[in-house]
């Protein structure tokens, strides 16, 4: 059975490196009456060589009178909530440890990979496993030299700060944060074990998502994750909240934008765009044009 790899959920391409003009971007436009929406892919981690970003992006983010994102993370007040949150639902009930909620074998597999890495388990252990393999992702890719201060949401996010642009949240931290601490129990071992999995082929992987992202290639990207999906009912649930719910969700916002008189420049994980539940699908379903954006 293949599982769904928490690489591809947990990280959407941004890269956008020089290449021939008329290219497409991974970038997407809808006309409304009054308003015009544009749509781009972000993970939440960057490098400096992921600068200067194509012209259009920045064109189009100059253009607008909003920037959305999924949550405001450059907030001090939501960065304060999460780290109450963090505490208040990121935690195992008093009688359970991380080491409890794991089979032996995938414990043993945790502690080696800590060890090689010289990660205190110890600190992780009273954690759910989702939020646990969440930390330990995100960890691995700064060790691999990705920055969460150089994510492409951060990037717009500095520029709107600086512009005096207002800021439109998709989501709520608490919504986020309820994806990784509600994932059903009989998926601790797998969500850990595949966080382990990915580690080997990180760097792989990664390059291949951006490969994607540089193609403009959101129905690729979608085929990428739909393929390290397996059959298991609880995981497919998962899949469902993190991909096909949200994106219905983000779809509304969207249309309510483009029925408004305000241009929005919108930036969420580059894994909301593709396949039959992707944004550009449901827009068109709604109704609207949306037309991707070439160099």
């Amino acid at each position: 059975m293949r599982r769904m790899s928490l690489l591809i959920v947990l990280a959407a391409v941004t890269l956008v490196p020089s290449a021939w003009a008329g290219e497409p971007l991974f970038l997407w436009q809808v006309a409304g009456e009054h308003a015009t929406v544009s749509l781009t892919g972000s993970i939440h981690v960057g490098r400096t060589d992921f600068f200067p970003l194509a012209e259009p992006l920045e064109q189009a983010f100059a253009a607008s009178d909003a920037l959305a994102v999924e949550v405001d993370v450059a907030d001090p007040a939501v960065q304060q909530a999460a780290a109450m949150l963090m505490l208040q639902k990121g935690m195992l009930p008093a009688d359970e440890t991380l080491q409890s909620r794991l089979g032996d074998a995938v414990w043993g597999r945790l502690q080696a990979f800590a060890e090689s890495r010289g990660i205190p388990l110890a600190v992780y252990g009273r954690f759910r496993p989702g939020i646990v393999a969440m930390i330990l992702l995100l960890e691995e890719y700064k060790r691999q030299g990705l920055d969460p201060e150089l994510g492409i949401d951060q990037h717009f996010l500095a520029e709107a700060k600086e512009a005096g642009k207002p800021v439109r949240q998709l989501e709520t931290i608490e919504a986020q944060l309820d994806l990784f601490v509600q994932v059903d129990d009989v998926l601790d071992d797998i969500m850990i074990g595949e966080m382990l999995d990915q580690m080997a082929d990180l760097a792989a992987e990664t390059d291949r998502m951006i490969a994607l992202w540089r193609a403009g290639d959101a129905d690729g990207l979608e085929r990428m994750m739909a393929e390290q999906t397996g059959d298991d009912p609880a995981m497919l649930a998962f899949y469902r909240k993190l991909l096909d719910d949200r994106n219905a969700a983000m779809a509304d916002s969207v249309d309510a934008w483009l029925r408004g008189d305000r241009d929005v420049f919108v930036v969420v994980g580059a894994g909301h765009f593709g396949g039959e539940n992707g944004l550009v699908r449901l827009l068109e379903g709604k109704g609207w044009a949306v037309e991707q954006v070439a160099r």
